[in-house]
């Protein structure tokens, strides 16, 4: 018999050719991670269906004649096989503390069905991503490739987005049993009961996750997907952020460029980069949602005719951050931070998928060691210990569909393991004051660090809040720590400035200042004696009076404090 080389199959019969071209398709196989992943999975598959057929034979071997089998209705069907890519898991009723004033049947105890794809790795590498690209498997069992651009043959990311990406990686995914992530399913709810589930969510300092119907878009990502669906015309200058120039200088990794740029350097497998804030002022919020933005609804809509604007000192970011969108390449992660300015954030996956992981305190921390706790991430390698000790943090996984809102001052980090479009905003809400006024206080020391845009809305859309209180409806809640946080923001601005705004922005004085001023220092005489003391009972203990009925957190520092009753207040 000739020698057999590793493609020549002659001189072989029947049975060994088959066997030999068998072997060199299975050993192709296997060079790919998914699909070696995939045939492990189907190998397993066949074995427990093998045994259950064995078992099932045995069984029915050992019943005597006069036994017979049981009837059809005693007898549970077992499937026989099982994909591992589909695993089969009971779900039982989420149990949320009691105080929290939430029906149990809008908790979403199935996260979706079918389940979320495993491996995200598929049709990027050499496409979307380096070949030469690691892969990383999450604590859920979820496959994705790691951050890579190769410089000299060396990926330059290793030290930094990679390792951030495979230490996020070892976080559980988010479950609708969550005592941090409250889970709400969209179908079957009222408005009222969408909105008011979603608010004191909020309230608590906890996201709120609304799955979509998790089917992946039909839509491919390209400049006639955006303009036709989103009017984003592929000639819009924009900032780019590119991952090689942030791993040499943090501070600065932005280009300019264009959308159209942008989506052709997408098919670049050397280039990392994303779009943040594309202004999409006419989307915002779904249509059954949209009173939640107390800024807008009550701050804006409702103190235009008592307060015109005549000065011309309003900045747009007042109203182009209530909507915007991102473009995000495979393979780019945000480092841990929180969003700026105090504000509220709400995304929803248009095409693509996000891994948004968000951090909660282990231990009850005040508002500085809360802001050391979150300097531990700007020098993750050597404070890697210590943060572990300190925070928790789940994965919350965004298909598309989803739409999820985060608490003010959420620290959280995202990864994007392939292409995406997410359309988003930014609003505020008067039962989460407390907490924005908790982002701005860490903001004012550390922005540098810890956020990632600069934005110059805040102020003018709190004093008009602030003028709007007399004027709200008895329906709207109010909450004692979450005004008094907003008064203090309105009365001391100067200290609420952040520290990472270096663009020349000044804090001016507008047609509201005055009116704002005003009425914050009434309601902060009506509770304290002067400013100082507020200050002084805000910033320690429980810093509110008796809590309301809605405690949910234990975290004092996190709750909105007792509803206020605005009677006495008027008089």
């Amino acid at each position: 018999m000739p020698l057999r080389f590793k493609y020549n199959l002659q001189g072989l019969g029947p049975k060994e050719k088959q066997s030999e071209q068998k072997r060199i398709w299975l050993s192709r196989q296997m060079q790919d991670p998914e699909s070696a992943e995939r045939i492990r999975a189907q190998n397993r598959a066949n074995k427990r269906a093998q045994r259950h057929r064995e078992k099932m034979k045995a069984l029915k071997n050992s019943q005597s004649p006069d036994q017979g089998a049981e009837p059809a209705r005693f007898r549970r069907k077992r499937p026989a096989t099982m994909s591992s890519e589909v695993p089969s898991t009971q779900h039982s009723t989420p149990i949320f503390p009691q105080s929290m004033s939430m029906d149990d049947n809008l908790i979403d105890p199935v996260l979706r069905s079918p389940a979320p794809p495993r491996y995200f790795i598929s049709g990027i590498l050499g496409v979307e991503v380096p070949q030469q690209s690691g892969t990383v498997t999450w604590a859920d069992g979820r496959r994705t490739v790691l951050p890579c651009v190769i410089n000299k043959g060396i990926n330059i990311c290793e030290n930094n987005d990679t390792a951030i990406v495979r230490f996020l990686s070892e976080f559980p995914e988010s479950k609708p049993t969550s005592n941090n992530v409250i889970h709400l399913k969209r179908h079957g709810l009222t408005r009222g009961q969408l909105q008011k589930s979603i608010s004191e969510a909020l309230s608590h300092n906890k996201p709120v996750i609304i799955r979509g119907s998790g089917s992946p878009s039909a839509s491919v990502l390209d400049v006639e997907y955006l303009e036709t669906n989103f009017g984003i015309s592929p000639l819009m200058r924009v900032t780019i952020h590119d991952v090689a120039k942030r791993v040499k200088n943090f501070t600065y990794p932005h280009k300019q460029g264009t959308v159209q740029q942008f989506l052709d350097d997408a098919g670049d497998p050397s280039k990392i980069q994303c779009i943040l804030d594309i202004p999409l002022s006419h989307v915002g919020l779904p249509p059954e949602l949209q009173l939640l933005d107390h800024g807008l609804v009550y701050g804006w809509n409702q103190t235009t005719v008592d307060c015109p604007i005549r000065s011309g000192k309003v900045h747009p970011d007042n109203f182009t951050m209530k909507s915007w969108a991102l473009l995000h390449q495979a393979g780019f992660v945000s480092y841990p931070h929180h969003d700026a300015d105090g504000a509220i954030t709400f995304v929803r996956i248009e095409i693509g998928i996000k891994f948004w992981v968000v951090f909660h305190p282990k231990h009850t921390l005040c508002r500085t060691a809360l802001q050391k706790a979150q300097m531990l991430f700007s020098n993750f390698v050597n404070n890697r210990k210590e943060i572990m000790l300190t925070w928790s943090a789940e994965i919350v996984t965004l298909l598309d569909g989803d739409l999820l809102f985060q608490p003010a001052g959420q620290f959280h980090a995202v990864y994007t393991p392939k292409k995406s479009f997410v359309t988003g905003g930014h609003l505020h809400y008067f039962g989460s004051l407390h907490l924005t006024g908790l982002s701005r206080y860490i903001d004012a020391h550390k922005a540098q660090f810890l956020t990632n845009q600069v934005h110059n809305n805040a102020l003018e859309t709190f004093q008009r809040m602030t003028i709007s209180l007399p004027l709200l409806s008895p329906n709207v809640e109010l909450y004692h720590r979450a005004l008094v946080g907003l008064c203090l923001m309105v009365i001391n601005r100067e200290k609420y400035r952040a520290s990472n705004n270096n663009q020349g922005y000044k804090i001016v004085t507008s047609e509201s200042t005055e009116r704002a001023v005003t009425i914050a220092t009434a309601i902060i005489r009506h509770f304290y004696k002067d400013t100082t003391t507020a200050q002084r009972s805000y910033r320690s203990g429980d810093q509110c009076d008796p809590v309301h009925a809605l405690v949910l957190c234990k975290r004092l520092m996190f709750h909105p404090g007792k509803w206020i009753a605005r009677g006495g207040i008027r008089d």
